[in-house]
Formats: C-alpha cells, sequence, structure tokens
C-alpha cells in the first residue's frame, strides 16, 4: 500500500542496506554465500511475531533431519509479502540470487501465479486439510497448488458481549442503522461509541471497493468509470467512524501497541463501540477484554447470503530457485513444511510465547486451537457461517492498482460527509475562551462547529481539540507538530498496515 512510487534503485538500495534481522532458533538467520548449499526463504513479515513463525519453521527444518542450510527473510524491506518487493535479495557474498520460497498475500495470486511454480499434489501433506475457500482458489486440476495456504484473515467485528444492538447487525443496512454517522469527529472516540476502522492506504480502499462491488453485484465492479454507489456506500461506512481514524489513520499512538492494531488498542482501553480489523488483532487486547469480546464477520453489503471475503498469506515456490534445476524438489519440500500443521500451530501459538490470534488455513489447527481458546470457537464460527471466498483481485500490474486505489481514495474522501477536530496546543478554559482559540483555527476548514474539548481522547494527548465544520487535514495536529502516530506516511510497513 504504497503512498509514492519507489524507483528500482531505491529498492535496491533498501535491499543492500536492510538492517540486521534477529538471531533465530537454529541460527537459520545466517545469509547464504556464494558456493554454499543454502536455501533461502522470505518470511511474510506483519505478523504479530515473526520470530516464532522463524523458530517453527527452522526447528521443524532440523527435526526433519535437512542436511541443506536454510535462511530466512523476516526483513520486510527485503521481502514485503508480496506488494511491491521482487523475491530476490543480496546474499552475504554481495551477489543478487532469487528467494527460493516466498509468503505473499493471494490477492496479488494472477501477478504471481505466472512467477511460480506449483506445488505438485505429491509433495503436499494432507491436502484436504486446507480449508476450502484457500483450496478451491489454488488447486489445479491435477492435484497440484499454485501456493500452499499458511494464515487466512476477513475483516471481524469486534465488540462488547453485552451490546445487544451490534449483536443483531447481519447486513451492512444494519450496521450504518446500530452506527449514526458523526458520532464522533477525532482521532479516537469518547467513550464506547462509534466505530473503528481502517479504510486509509491505496492498496486498502481500492480492495475494500472491488469486494463490497463483487458482493453487491456478483461480479468485479468497473474500474473505469468508478461506481458511484460503491463510493458512497464506503463514505458511508467511513462516516461511522472519522476522517481520521477511518480514511487517513491520524491516531495517537499506543504504548505497547503496534501501530497496526492501534484500533483494537483502544477498543481494550474502553474506546469505541465496535472495532473492525484481522483476528490477530486481539493479541493487542487484554485478557479482560477478550473474556467479554464477540466476533462477527463485518457484512460489506445487503445481499442475502454473500460470502465471506477471506485473505490469506501463501507459500509460493520462485520460478527462478536453482534448487528446481534438473527436476529437483527441495523447494517444494520447504513449502509444504512451512504449512505442515505442526508448524503453522507452533508459529500461531508458540509453546513458551503469547497466542498471536492468527487465522489458520488449516482445519486442524483451528480445531485445536477452539479446544484451546473459546476466541477460536468464535473464529471457526465465522468462517463456517457462510460460504468463503478467496480475495483475488483481477489484475496482474501491482503498480497499475496500487495508482488505482489512489482515484478510489480521493472519491471516497470527496464522498465523505462529516466535520473534523484540529488541535490546539492553547487549552480553553471555559466555554467563553473557547471562541477565541477555535474560531481561527476553523477558519480555512468551514469554521468553527462550536465544540471543544480539552480531554484526551477524544483530544489528541496534549492538545486541545476544536470542531470544524469540513475534513481539509491529513492530520488534526498542527502541521509543525511531529507526534507519535499510527499514521505511517512511507515506506514499506505502509502495505500491511493499511490492507485490512
Amino acid at each position: 500500500m504504497k503512498i509514492l512510487a519507489r524507483a528500482c534503485g531505491l529498492v535496491l538500495a533498501l535491499i543492500l542496506f536492510a538492517a540486521p534481522q534477529k538471531a533465530f532458533a537454529q541460527d537459520c538467520s545466517t545469509i547464504c554465500t556464494d558456493g554454499e548449499t543454502c536455501i533461502a526463504a522470505g518470511l511474510y513479515p506483519y505478523v504479530p511475531d515473526t520470530e516464532a513463525f522463524a523458530s517453527a519453521i527452522c526447528s521443524a527444518w532440523t527435526a526433519a533431519g535437512q542436511t541443506e542450510k536454510l535462511y530466512l527473510i523476516a526483513d520486510e524491506n527485503v521481502w514485503d509479502g508480496g506488494y511491491s518487493s521482487d523475491p530476490v535479495y543480496t546474499n552475504g557474498s554481495g551477489t543478487q540470487v532469487p528467494i527460493d520460497v516466498f509468503v505473499y498475500d493471494a490477492m496479488y495470486l494472477e501477478y504471481w501465479r505466472t512467477q511460480t511454480t506449483p506445488v505438485p499434489a505429491s509433495a503436499i501433506s494432507d491436502a484436504s486439510d486446507f480449508v476450502s475457500y484457500a483450496s478451491k482458489a489454488l488447486t489445479q486440476n491435477d492435484g497440484s497448488m499454485l501456493a500452499l495456504p499458511m494464515l487466512g484473515c476477513t475483516n471481524i467485528m469486534f465488540y462488547h458481549d453485552d451490546d445487544s444492538g451490534m449483536d443483531g447487525v447481519t447486513s451492512l443496512s444494519d450496521f450504518l442503522s446500530v452506527n449514526p454517522a458523526g458520532v464522533y469527529i477525532s482521532p479516537v472516540p469518547f467513550d464506547r461509541t462509534g466505530a473503528m476502522m481502517n479504510m486509509s492506504g491505496k492498496t486498502t480502499i481500492a480492495v475494500d471497493y472491488m469486494v463490497k462491488g463483487l458482493l453487491d453485484n456478483g461480479s468485479w465492479p468497473s474500474m473505469n468509470p468508478l461506481d458511484q454507489s460503491i463510493i458512497d456506500a464506503m463514505a458511508q461506512i467511513a462516516e461511522r467512524a472519522s476522517w481520521y481514524n477511518a480514511l487517513t489513520g491520524a491516531i495517537p499512538s499506543l504504548p505497547g501497541v503496534e501501530d497496526q492494531y492501534v484500533r483494537a488498542g483502544y477498543f481494550s482501553e474502553g474506546y469505541g463501540r465496535t472495532s473492525i480489523g484481522f483476528s490477530e488483532s486481539m493479541s493487542q487486547m487484554s485478557d479482560a477484554t477478550r473474556a467479554g469480546l464477540k466476533l462477527r464477520a463485518f457484512p460489506w453489503t445487503d445481499t442475502p447470503n454473500a460470502p465471506n471475503m477471506f485473505y490469506s498469506d501463501v507459500v509460493g515456490v520462485n520460478n527462478a530457485s536453482t534448487f528446481l534445476n534438473g527436476g529437483g524438489t527441495l523447494p517444494f519440500t520447504l513449502a509444504n513444511l512451512m504449512t505442515e500443521q505442526a508448524v503453522v500451530q507452533d508459529a500461531i501459538a508458540p509453546p513458551s510465547g503469547e497466542l498471536s490470534y492468527l487465522f489458520p488455513a488449516r482445519n486442524s489447527v483451528l480445531n485445536a486451537l477452539s479446544a484451546q481458546d473459546p476466541l477460536y470457537t468464535q473464529m471457526a464460527a465465522v468462517l463456517n457461517g457462510a460460504d468463503s471466498v478467496l480475495v483475488t483481485m483481477p489484475t496482474t500490474d501491482r503498480d497499475a492498482f496500487h495508482n488505482f486505489g489512489g482515484t478510489v481514495e480521493t472519491a471516497v474522501r470527496g464522498a465523505f460527509t462529516g466535520s473534523c477536530d484540529l488541535e490546539s496546543t492553547t487549552f480553553p478554559g471555559s466555554t467563553a475562551e473557547a471562541p477565541g482559540i477555535c474560531t481561527p483555527l476553523c477558519a480555512n476548514s468551514g469554521g468553527w462547529i462550536g465544540s471543544w474539548t480539552n480531554e484526551a481522547p477524544p483530544a489528541w494527548p496534549g492538545y486541545s481539540a476544536c470542531g470544524c465544520a469540513q475534513c481539509t487535514a491529513e492530520s488534526p495536529l498542527p502541521q509543525t507538530v511531529q507526534e507519535p502516530s499510527a499514521m505511517i506516511v512511507s515506506g514499506p510497513a505502509l502495505r500491511r498496515y493499511n490492507r485490512n
């Protein structure tokens, strides 16, 4: 989900000067060099605990008696999950070499299927155990698979188990009715009110547009011109959150909470009626919050019996891997090992670590985790409560799709109706003092609407907030101020953070 197009030279610079990785179990962080037999795998970097995946894979590789050296790449500057990276890296000898096996987001399946080699049926362990939405999309007539599914995710509504209104939401109209527009105009709600949902980022909002069009009409929507009915509906969804929370991502960071899960963090602190995101968001919630949590799939449409749209992180084998030469099969062996039941389960629920609440793409793992944690039982209900379909965009051009997202983003922002807070370093001492601060602050944003607060949230910590009639800024903070924020404005991290 990049904001700025990046030249090949910059991509190469990121690869050449990437920061060193953490050391993983079995020393699978030792980079390959020229002249040694060494196979490399790119991990999906945007999970709560990448080290747990590296440890599980590396330990299983050793336990399987594999003698070839394994190098696991967990640096998003080298491999970003397939959003913009190419599957090559600079080895320890300074040579550009292929990443033999890599985990990528199947939303770009049509792009990656031309650069990967299907895994033969004979090399796949218990293929019938894969979740059906991934298996249907990835399995070919001969039983081979374009890639092997590791993880899944879908947009989930998290809400408190005493909220009967949210309990009754089964359609988009229900959601819009239960969550009125304009409940808050700040980055974060002021209490257990309003929705929180991330629609910021060009690739994120492009996928949302495509998914909504598919669910509404049964086919992919027009990309040029845009379907205004979809744009208007997306703006209505964003209005149940706020301009900043939904469309720009300018939210104060929370100590101890990863920025990609900041909405879940605030929800756990008591803000917002519902937070919408992926299942792993629960890893950032407190035990008390999780104990009273309910999960439902987010309804993108009013279409009866609409399927759930699931993303999947899948393991592909690079066409360019030299280990395929002469009929070699080692990359298939590695891809299969990375998606085996025991490996995926240990990666999601490490024996000596925290449960990540990631959605496994194997039914056996989901069943095993459901026996350990009732939230996984609810996740299984989300998966099995409706037909599920793998999200794969109808494109083979990642950059063009990203640029298309910019068009969608501009259109949705243009259709958004609502007010926005702006922050001030001056604190009103009373209602009588507020006009002198807020009137000039809102002069270029449609004027002051009469609301103000010194309380954080909804004000940004350390600032007061004035309500302005129009939303005109990416962030409510003064332009000269730099504060820690969950809004990521550049760099590879933007891709995953702004996908959901």
